[in-house]
C-alpha cells in the first residue's frame, strides 16, 4: 500500500466514526509511528480548510485521533430555528424532534449540547395542534405541485366535518398562524381558493392543464402580503383609524402606511387585505379599531358587530 492509499484508508476510517491509535495503525499498516503522524498532519492541513466543517483532534488522556464536526450552523441560528419551530406547534412531536435532532446534528458536540439543553423544557413540554397531521411530505408534496403547475382532485374536509370533492391549481404555499395553507386557483369561479394543508384527504394529480388569465394572476409575494388569515374573502383597500400599538398593525397588513396623525396619539392607516379575514382580526383589536372606508367595508364590519351583539341579546 503507498502512502495516498495509507493516507485515504486512515481518512476514511476517521469520517466512519473510529478513533485512530498511532502505535495500532502503525503495526496496522507496517510502517513506523514516525510515518503515521506524518499521514495525521496531513489529513489534518488538508482539512484546515472553511469548506470541509471537521477537525482533526486529539484526546490528550489517550492519545487517540478522531474527526471533530465543526459548527456547520452557528449554534445561535441554531437555537432561534429551533425555538420558532417549537412555538409554531405546527407539526406534530414527532416531525419536531427529528428536525432538531437533524439540525443538531449540523453543529459541534459542545454547541449541539448546549442547543439541546436551551430547548430541552419547551421540547418536553411540546404541545401540537389538535389535528396531529403528519406534515412534511405533503409541504414538500404541495411544493412540487406548485413548481410543476400540477392541477389536482381532491377530497377535502371542512371545519365542520364536512367533505369535500374540489379540483384546482395549486399556486401558493404559506404558513400563518399555527397552520400551513394552500392556495389554489379555481377555474369554474376564476378566483383563488384557501386550505388548510392538513385537511386534506385524497389527493390525485391530473394532466389537466389550467392557465390562468393574466388579469387574474397574482404573485406569490401579493398573495402572502394579502392573504394571512385563517379566512380569505375578497381583495379590498381600505383604511381605519387605531389607537393600538402601530408597529404591530403595519406588520400584520404588510401592505399597510400610516396616512395620517391625529392629535389623540391615534394614526390612520391604509391597508389592502382579502376582507372575510381581515374583519376578524380587526374586531380582535377591540375598541382600539374604527374601520373608516370605504362605506361597504364599513357595513360589512358593523353588520359583524351586530352579529356579536345578537349573541349576548338572545
Amino acid at each position: 500500500m503507498n502512502s495516498n492509499q495509507r493516507i485515504m484508508d486512515i481518512f476514511i476510517s476517521l469520517y466512519q466514526g473510529e478513533i485512530i491509535s498511532v502505535t495500532e495503525s502503525s503495526n496496522k499498516y507496517n510502517t513506523s509511528i514516525r510515518t503515521i503522524q506524518r499521514d495525521l498532519a496531513t489529513i489534518s492541513t488538508s482539512l484546515d480548510t472553511d469548506e470541509l466543517k471537521m477537525r482533526l483532534a486529539v484526546n490528550p488522556s489517550n492519545g487517540y485521533y478522531f474527526l471533530e464536526k465543526l459548527d456547520q450552523l452557528s449554534p445561535q441560528e441554531a437555537l432561534v430555528i429551533g425555538k420558532i419551530l417549537l412555538e409554531s406547534r405546527s407539526l406534530t412531536k414527532n416531525e419536531i424532534e427529528k428536525i432538531i435532532n437533524h439540525i443538531l446534528e449540523e453543529l459541534s458536540e459542545e454547541s449541539s449540547k448546549k442547543v439541546k439543553q436551551s430547548l430541552a423544557n419547551e421540547l418536553l413540554s411540546y404541545y401540537p395542534l389538535k389535528h396531529q397531521e403528519n406534515l412534511l411530505q405533503l409541504v414538500w408534496d404541495f411544493s412540487s405541485y406548485i413548481t410543476e403547475q400540477t392541477v389536482l382532485t381532491f377530497t377535502y374536509q371542512k371545519n365542520r366535518g364536512e367533505v369535500v370533492q374540489r379540483k384546482g391549481l395549486p399556486v401558493s404555499l404559506f404558513f400563518s398562524e399555527y397552520y400551513f395553507y394552500v392556495i389554489l386557483y379555481n377555474p369554474t369561479y376564476k378566483s383563488y381558493l384557501n386550505y388548510r394543508l392538513d385537511r386534506f384527504l385524497d389527493i390525485q394529480s391530473t394532466s389537466e392543464k389550467i392557465k390562468i388569465d393574466h388579469k387574474d394572476r397574482l404573485e406569490d409575494s401579493q398573495l402572502r402580503k394579502k392573504i394571512h388569515f385563517m379566512y380569505a374573502g375578497k381583495e379590498v383597500t381600505f383604511t381605519f383609524q387605531f389607537w393600538g400599538i402601530i408597529e404591530a398593525a403595519l406588520d400584520k397588513l404588510p401592505d399597510s402606511k400610516v396616512i395620517k396623525e391625529n392629535d389623540d396619539n391615534s394614526v390612520v392607516i391604509e391597508a389592502t387585505a382579502y376582507d372575510t379575514g381581515v374583519i376578524m382580526w380587526l374586531l380582535s383589536q377591540g375598541s382600539n379599531v374604527q374601520v373608516l372606508s370605504p362605506p361597504s367595508f364599513v357595513e360589512k364590519v358593523k353588520k359583524e358587530v351586530e352579529n356579536m351583539q345578537k349573541r349576548y341579546s338572545d
